[in-house]
């Protein structure tokens, strides 16, 4: 029962679980002086940020194999591991309908070509982040081959540390199904008598057809593509919509290979429990997040919707904060001790966010809260060793 990482339990060097560091928040600082500083801060391990890797060296199986080796190399020689790697960006762009917003993420042969394009042309007022189709299809194309590295690397990666190293990422939101989650206007499944698809369904479908053959990568490499359902995504945090998905991926033959990358954050400040979440998923969890998130109690001006505010603004009714901290509404105990109960044997990787801490002090308190929280469970019922 349960998920886990590696054949035997391997623990944390003063906790239950391993506990890593995602790497994306810290894009300012330098790879290698940053991984000094989880070292010596006390973490196991991290979460690769794709994004900054040369993926363009995994683009087959021998060239990921060599970095591999250099990025284990790496870890080893300061007594760390890799846990995962995030796709996050890439992913997103592979599922949304092309835009600049997703452009952003991909660069290279893309940007050089929109580059061209607006040499002579302007999105159009009512689409500022408007790309024309040649600039789409690269977008697509450059995001799915960024991600099939993603699956060499991982793969290699598990190999050499002797664990299974998960893909973590998005899907993103295919035929604007994120733009529906409020049903007004209403939805229509016709007009004037020609019938109209649901687009929250049809992005079930494009989502299998656009991720299919990462997934199918994933099998061969023995490693797994695991969805962090989110807002913005078709999963968008809740139970409902990631049991859509989860149906989805099953139904298309991924069981085991499309899974979830556990971050009760964006569930929390949702109003849906994450320990439900685990209860009803937790054989498909194959990765965690531990992120904090404030959830501002009564009422407050920008809601939770956060009225068109920047993430992490005063007014804004939820913020991301340090993992385990007063303001934390996560319990990261419980939820610590229901993946316990559902089996998962893997890394704990803190996500750190938090505009009001500074970065480095943040994560090192973050990780003194997650090693006080990660109990070892137990494996026998109190009243059952009472002697009589």
């Amino acid at each position: 029962m349960g998920y886990k990482q590696t054949a035997e339990h391997r623990p944390g060097r003063s906790s239950y679980h391993q506990v890593g560091l995602v790497r994306g928040q810290f894009g300012d600082v330098d790879y290698d002086e940053w991984i000094d500083f989880i070292a010596a801060a006390g973490f196991d391990g991290w979460e690769e940020a794709s994004w900054e890797l040369e993926l363009d060296r995994c683009s087959d199986d021998e060239g990921a194999a060599a970095y591999a080796a250099e990025r284990v190399e790496k870890a080893k020689a300061r007594g760390l591991e890799i846990f995962s790697i995030s796709g996050h960006l890439q992913g997103q762009a592979l599922g949304d309908e092309p835009s600049a917003k997703t452009l952003q993420f991909i660069g290279g042969e893309a940007v050089e070509a929109y580059k061209e394009w607006r040499k002579t042309n302007e999105p159009p007022r009512t689409d500022p982040f408007y790309v024309p189709e040649e600039v789409g299809r690269l977008v697509h194309s450059q995001a799915l081959e960024a991600l099939l590295a993603c699956a060499r690397l991982a793969g290699h990666l598990g190999r050499l540390q002797d664990r299974k190293a998960p893909v973590s990422g998005f899907t993103g939101s295919p035929a604007h199904a994120w733009s529906h989650w409020f049903e007004f206007p209403p939805p229509p499944s016709e007009i004037g008598g020609c019938a109209l698809a649901d687009p929250r369904q049809v992005a079930l479908e494009l989502i299998v057809e656009r991720f299919s053959p990462l997934l199918e990568l994933c099998r061969e490499y023995g490693t797994t593509f695991d969805l962090e359902c989110h807002p913005s995504e078709r999963a968008m945090g809740d139970i409902e919509s990631a049991g859509d998905y989860l149906r989805t991926m099953v139904d298309a033959g991924y069981e085991g290979v499309a899974g979830f990358n556990l971050d009760c954050s964006h569930l929390e400040w949702q109003n849906v429990s994450g320990i439900e979440f685990i209860r009803e998923f937790g054989e498909h969890i194959h990765c965690a997040h531990i992120k904090g998130v404030q959830v501002i109690e009564g009422y407050c001006r920008g809601g939770r919707l956060g009225g068109h505010r920047p993430m992490g603004h005063k007014h804004n009714g939820w913020n991301f904060v340090t993992a385990g901290s007063a303001r934390d509404a996560v319990n990261t105990e419980e939820v610590i001790i229901e993946l316990n109960r559902a089996g998962f044997d893997g890394a704990l990787t803190i996500e750190w966010e938090d505009n009001d801490a500074d970065k480095k002090a943040g994560a090192i308190a973050a990780l003194a809260n997650v090693r006080a929280a990660d109990l070892p469970p137990s494996f026998s019922r109190h009243d059952e060793t009472l002697k009589t």
